[in-house]
């Protein structure tokens, strides 16, 4: 009777694997039949960058998605997608400095120290590190839930700066970004009103 229950969440969590691990099939199918377009390298950073960004905002997603439906395995599949998203984000910033920058150390700093928008990339990826050093158990339970939770509200300020940086790159049809820029802002607001109405709840109780 357990495992029938179980078997749900399960497949979430298949799912939520395959989302992690179906770009990269799809990356490297596209990279050996030359289908990359006239810049493979540059095709290669946008990729991982782009796919990193949105398995960000998926993750943010989850938990409006969880007080909407109450269904555990929403929340159970959070870490595991979360840790994705900070493969694919350092993937980015690995391919950017080897594939762009062909590991020229001054020219990275110098880029770094002049652009903009690799501040930005980079200040996101800074926030995501100990987030993802944090999303396991033992070391939830040591920090304890106030901490842990608190910490992990930097979700939000690192797909702030990565939204920006994909918003500073773009040259031409701003259309992606701003899709991004407003999901991020409605799942901002989504915790803010439920923030607001669970301690509504919680003074009415005390009171």
């Amino acid at each position: 009777m357990a495992s029938r229950r179980a078997w749900p969440v399960t497949t979430f969590r298949l799912v939520v694997l395959g989302a992690g691990i179906a770009p990269a099939i799809w990356l490297l199918w596209q990279w050996l039949s030359g289908s990359l377009g006239a810049n493979p390298p540059e095709a290669v950073v946008h990729f991982t960058g782009l796919t990193g960004l949105t398995l960000l905002m998926v993750t943010i997603g989850f938990s409006p998605a969880f007080r909407l439906i109450k269904w555990p395995g929403i929340m159970i599949a959070r870490r595991q997608m979360g840790l994705w998203a900070f493969f694919w984000l350092l993937a980015h910033m690995v391919a950017w400095m080897g594939l762009d920058q062909y590991w020229d150390w001054p020219w990275i700093m110098r880029d770094m120290m002049n652009l903009a928008y690799v501040r930005y990339g980079l200040a996101a990826l800074i926030l995501l590190l100990p987030l993802a050093l944090t999303s396991f158990k033992r070391v939830q339970q040591r920090m304890g839930p106030g901490a842990w939770h608190w910490l992990h509200r930097l979700i939000y300020v690192a797909a702030a700066l990565g939204v920006t940086h994909f918003w500073i790159l773009t040259r031409a049809d701003y259309l992606l970004p701003t899709l991004y820029a407003s999901a991020l802002c409605g799942l901002v607001l989504f915790r803010l009103i439920d923030a607001f109405m669970h301690r509504q709840e919680k003074i009415s109780r005390n009171g």
